[in-house]
């Protein structure tokens, strides 16, 4: 045994140098999520593709994007998930504090504006929730994805103060297409952080798959993957206590019925509450709820489906709705079921060779 391990570590020491020579512009070996300061790192107004997150995603896409032309960029990217998918165990674990983070996600368009009606009820549901011991977790990027981070991070102060910044990122409402406009949108978030330093935490989990997104900056913690298919997998499994699901297009669809799924299956022997935010939205024809709805009846988890338009509606039902687990037998190997256990028991690291990412399941 002593020998086998001896080879391993021998083997990624010359991983580590076959890496360490083709000159990557991110570690693929980190132990630490990302921070908002490190992505954006290099960035100015004047030069907006002078961030580290800027960087990264243009070698990103000269490489081959989720297919590398080089081998040791393939390996390099696929290490480098691996490292977020660790340190997004320990960020849920959260054994300094001895107190496992109990996540929410929140879902919707990235092209909603700051002056959406949504985009404010988001914020405002984010808020109340990490008030309340939750933490949150977008895609990272903007639109909705901003106003959950946002939230969060407002629930530091008063109530009110939400709402003074919300009028400051209202100015510069959308990210746009020019320089200027891009440059502005960012601004905003930044006086934002400037007036309300030192706020509650958040996580996002965003993918350099969406190079042209800019990151949130409201997030604590930074969860970002190269491949988006382990990260979409990752952003729907890993919200146990409950997904949020604002409007939004394709890929908001697709995260509905992803988690629809994994109720319907028990997969993982865990269900999860889920919220549709906007009911104008939802019940439009053809009415996505009603198929949601109609699901879950069929396979008993209607209890855990709700279509709310007041924000304070979805905190209540978000509490009222812990996740339900279906209880089984541990299984007896780590081996032949290599699960890591996460938060109370219900969410583990399901990893295989065919796929690779947090996934929900209970004890």
């Amino acid at each position: 045994m002593n020998d086998i391990k001896r080879r391993m570590n021998g083997v990624e020491a010359q991983v580590r140098q076959l890496l360490g020579d083709i000159n990557l512009p991110y570690k693929p070996f980190r132990k630490e999520l990302y921070t908002v300061k490190e992505l954006m790192h290099g960035y100015s107004p004047r030069n907006p593709n002078g961030s580290r997150d800027s960087i990264i995603a243009r070698h990103y896409k000269h490489q081959g994007g989720q297919a590398p032309r080089r081998t040791l960029d393939a390996m390099a990217q696929r290490i480098h998930d691996n490292s977020i998918d660790r340190a997004l165990i320990r960020f849920v674990l959260n054994r300094r504090h001895r107190r496992r983070r109990k996540i929410v996600g929140i879902m919707g368009g990235h092209s909603a504006s700051r002056k959406d009606s949504n985009y404010v009820k988001v914020a405002r549901i984010a808020r109340e929730l990490t008030a309340n011991s939750y933490c949150i977790v977008s895609g990272g990027g903007p639109g909705i994805m901003e106003a959950a981070n946002l939230g969060a991070y407002m629930a530091a102060f008063p109530r009110g103060e939400l709402q003074n910044a919300l009028e400051i990122l209202a100015k510069f409402p959308d990210y746009g297409k020019t320089r200027n406009s891009r440059a502005n949108y960012i601004k905003a978030a930044k006086q934002v952080l400037e007036r309300y330093p030192h706020g509650r935490e958040s996580l996002a989990i965003p993918t350099w798959g969406y190079s042209d997104e800019p990151i949130s900056q409201f997030p604590s913690a930074i969860g970002k993957y190269f491949a988006n298919s382990i990260r979409e997998d990752g952003l729907v499994g890993i919200g146990i206590f409950g997904l949020i699901f604002a409007p939004g297009s394709s890929g908001t669809m697709q995260e509905i019925f992803q988690d629809a799924a994994q109720n319907s299956y028990w997969s993982f022997h865990l269900r999860s509450p889920m919220v549709l935010l906007d009911s104008s939205f939802y019940r439009a024809n053809p009415s996505i709820y009603d198929v949601l709805l109609s699901r879950a009846n069929k396979d008993g988890y209607a209890d855990l489906v709700s279509l709310q338009d007041d924000p304070d509606e979805v905190v209540k039902f978000i509490i009222a709705h812990q996740p339900q687990r279906r209880h089984r037998r541990r299984p007896k190997s780590l081996h032949t079921s290599p699960w890591v256990q996460l938060n109370l028991g219900t969410v583990s690291l399901l990893r295989s060779r065919t796929n690779t990412g947090l996934r929900r399941t209970g004890a």
